[in-house]
């Protein structure tokens, strides 16, 4: 053999024996995260493993990067690598036990608040030289941007609270609008402690040198809309470890924050609160009740002189109906506190009162609903109130005077009255209603539509929407608002 030949022969030797062993630079985001091959631990991010292919497994080697607190995140080789030098870096993502919990109040996030001043020191760089710098929060912002927000939704979905987010996620749904969907406990957080610990490191192989740590205290409170209070105060960590260059200035904040949220989300005290809500009652408990015939007690005929006697009589019983996401109208129908109100005008909210022309204001609590027919009954505690009678005609007369009495665009302007004539029957979708010549706006619903009388010929409402019915008013008759309801009038 030559020589030439037995030296290139050497070359290619000496070749393939170090190709026969590789590397493997391994990160992770968070970094601390254990490394393991083929189930063995050989070392934690960030890692420059060395290893050889003939360790393979049945054709394969298998890597897994494990950190408590978050997925494992798997990777493999199915061939020897082509390259000498491979890379892989993960995001791990948080990891949480789902929540199976049906019939739970809504719950949304608020907002982050932040209280430091500008140029308060938040922690400590150290520099290889031995010395250290101050870091310090900067920024005039004290309130934390969508994005906390976002992460929050995002989350307490995947664990399985009820959001707005699963409540409008099923495809072709009658709930996709938000505005019928009133949240009961509304999440804050507040950054009341931060310290950010960074380190410079020599090392090598291209790893990034500055060793980091954010470290933060949470307050999380929750406010119960049913009662306008804070009910829930709560303290929770949040730690996370990075790895960056010399020259980043991230500070991961929103990833400590990702990990104080989790522990408030998954503490018993914060799942005991909304897994046993006090006055919640699930939409399908509700309908139970419904299935119930409700005895209504008429009152006697009103008396009066002329119009507006017949209006200061009515008005005694027509109220606002308040709520934490809006306003309409309602009437009393038995003198024991049963009032007739539209449907949407209380749906998902978690607030009811009721306001009387004089000004008294009262607690009411949703009894019967048709959510078909946009029909609901409230009660108020007490007795003896001003009620009106139902008149249980199907087909009132057309031409027929009728008024309504209330509060169609603002609190103040409730009482007001609005005069028409039937002016036809008209189906919709399937349902019946009165058609009277006279425009509402979305307060007047669930208000009575009047004969002259004094009578509940029907319920207003404001919702119909279809081509051509602009600028016209309808209301539910009152004989079908008994069958729809199952209501038994005497």
């Amino acid at each position: 053999m030559s020589k030439d030949l037995l030296f290139t022969f050497i070359l290619i030797s000496l070749s393939t024996a170090l190709k026969s062993q590789l590397t493997y630079k391994v990160t992770s985001l968070p970094d601390s995260a254990a490394v393991y091959q083929n189930e063995e631990l050989v070392g934690h991010t960030p890692l420059y493993l060395k290893y050889r292919w003939r360790d393979n497994v049945n054709g394969e080697i298998r890597f897994e990067v494990k950190k408590e607190g978050y997925r494992t995140a798997n990777f493999k080789l199915n061939e020897k690598p082509m390259d000498f030098d491979e890379r892989e870096h993960l995001i791990l993502e948080p990891d949480f036990d789902r929540i199976e919990q049906k019939g739970q109040p809504l719950i949304d996030f608020d907002r982050l608040l932040v209280d430091f001043r500008d140029d308060q020191i938040i922690g400590k760089r150290q520099l290889l030289k031995g010395t250290a710098e101050d870091v310090k929060w900067s920024g005039s912002i004290k309130v934390g941007d969508e994005s906390y927000g976002e992460e929050f939704i995002d989350i307490a979905t995947d664990m399985g609270f009820n959001t707005l987010r699963a409540a409008n996620s099923q495809l072709f749904s009658e709930e996709q609008s938000a505005s019928s969907q009133i949240p009961r406990f509304l999440v804050g957080a507040r950054l009341i402690e931060l310290d950010i610990q960074m380190q410079e490191e020599e090392v090598k192989h291209n790893i990034d040198p500055l060793k980091c740590k954010t470290a933060l205290q949470m307050e999380w409170n929750v406010l119960d809309k049913k009662n306008s209070k804070v009910i829930m105060t709560a303290i929770h960590p949040g730690t996370f470890q990075f790895r960056q260059s010399l020259y980043q200035k991230a500070n991961y904040i929103q990833k400590a924050f990702v990990n104080s949220m989790l522990a408030f989300l998954g503490s018993e005290r914060f799942q005991d609160l909304v897994f046993n809500a006090e006055g919640y009652l699930p939409e399908e408990n509700q309908s139970e009740t419904n299935l119930e015939t409700l005895q209504i007690d008429q009152p006697a005929p009103l008396e009066f002189d002329d119009f507006s006697d017949l209006v200061k009589a009515t008005s005694k019983a027509c109220v606002s109906v308040i709520t934490d996401g809006g306003f309409g109208s309602g009437a009393i129908i038995d003198p024991n506190g049963l009032i007739l109100t539209a449907y949407h005008v209380v749906e998902g909210v978690n607030k009811i009162e009721v306001k009387f022309a004089s000004g008294i204001q009262l607690p009411a609590e949703l009894v019967k609903f048709s959510k078909q027919q946009d029909l609901a009954i409230l009660r108020i505690n007490g007795s003896g109130y001003p009620a009106l009678i139902l008149d249980l005609r199907l087909d009132p007369s057309l031409g027929e005077d009728v008024f309504t009495i209330g509060t169609p665009a603002d609190l103040d302007l409730g009482q007001s009255i609005s005069k028409g004539i039937v002016s036809g029957r008209r189906k919709v979708e399937g349902q019946i209603y009165l058609q009277m010549d006279m425009a509402v706006s979305p307060g007047n619903s669930g208000g009575p539509l009047l004969n002259q009388q004094g009578e509940v010929i029907g319920i207003v409402l404001s919702k119909i929407v279809e081509e051509g019915v602009e600028g016209i008013g309808f209301a539910v008759p009152s004989k079908e608002i008994v069958e729809a309801l199952n209501l038994d009038v005497e």
